[in-house]
């Protein structure tokens, strides 16, 4: 009864992620960010600049493709910190990529939800906000299943503590296509 409830299982888990197969990738990226913005809960400190540096991951799920331009779904984390400062989001959005030879450029616009904390452990030294990202980089393709995301520039505004901080982030890291292409 165990074996066959165990086929039976298996069996399910391969007609859900079959179809699949070419068309999600997963991404880890090391990154920087450059948090920079005034301090509306600490006036005397007036302008803030710190880099954080962290891991980026996510998924990206291919919605629409052809020879010369692809449309996405993508969803990421991004887990920075540094001098005692993190800031930690989710988000997700549409990414569109126009694959040139081995090189696919792409841009992406997305909205979710990051948390900042600067560390000093008051009441007003963390805050859970929305958050908007424009991202944009370029994947050169290694293997059928691999790509080097080569450089990606992200700029961000999040609007917690008064929507004064802005990052701009800087990224490297390794696709892995699932099945693929």
């Amino acid at each position: 009864m165990k074996t066959a409830g165990n086929l039976l299982l298996l069996a399910a888990g391969l007609a859900i992620v079959q179809p699949a197969l070419s068309q999600v990738s997963v991404y880890v990226d090391f990154s920087a960010s450059k948090l920079t913005g005034n301090s509306a809960a600490y006036p005397a400190a007036g302008q803030l600049t710190n880099v954080l540096y962290g891991p980026t991951v996510g998924v990206t799920k291919s919605l629409v493709g052809g020879h010369h331009l692809f449309l996405a779904a993508d969803i990421r984390g991004t887990f920075t910190g540094g001098s005692g400062q993190r800031m930690d989001g989710v988000v997700v959005g549409p990414r569109v990529a126009i694959p040139v030879k081995k090189f696919a450029p792409y841009i992406e616009g997305m909205v979710g939800f990051a948390r900042y904390n600067d560390g000093r452990n008051t009441s007003v030294s963390s805050t859970t906000d929305a958050q908007i990202q424009i991202n944009s980089g370029i994947d050169y393709q290694v293997s059928k299943q691999f790509d080097w995301r080569a450089f990606e520039y992200g700029y961000e505004q999040f609007y917690g503590i008064g929507g004064n901080f802005n990052p701009k982030t800087f990224s490297t890291g390794i696709v892995y296509h699932i099945g693929g292409r």
